[in-house]
């Protein structure tokens, strides 16, 4: 193996690191990483004052309520509380989105024997049977 072959082989070992090869992060060690050489816009991060945002609007009619029950008393004086005045202080919708789900039809004939001994079976009709 020459000089030059193997310094270049070792050198190749030396500058691998956990971004350009299968090496584990902490085998880095203490070398300072390189940081993103885009310049920096002088904006703060997240959304920009004055920026309208916009958000899922609440359905007007949702298909299910909770209602979270009150106490029966008043955790200070101990007086029953009228609970059929109560509002409704805070509204939060969760919106679940449905599993996926197939109408398997099975689509049958049917045969029956007369009492003289004829056999009589229905048949799938051709519209069914044909492909679109």
């Amino acid at each position: 193996m020459t000089l030059l072959a193997r310094l270049e082989a070792l050198e190749s070992k030396v500058n691998k690191n956990s971004y350009n090869s299968s090496k584990p992060p902490s085998t880095d060690g203490l070398a300072k990483k390189t940081s993103s050489l885009r310049e920096s816009s002088g904006k703060p991060p997240g959304g920009q004052a004055g920026h309208k945002g916009s958000t899922l609007k609440q359905a007007m009619q949702p298909t299910e309520h909770i209602d979270y029950p009150l106490p029966g008393q008043c955790e200070r004086c101990h007086h029953e509380l009228p609970l059929h005045d109560a509002l409704v202080g805070e509204r939060r919708q969760v919106v679940d989105v449905p599993v996926a789900a197939f109408d398997v039809v099975e689509q049958r004939t049917l045969s029956l024997r007369c009492q003289c001994g004829q056999l009589h079976t229905s048949a799938v009709p051709a519209s069914v049977t044909e492909p679109a």
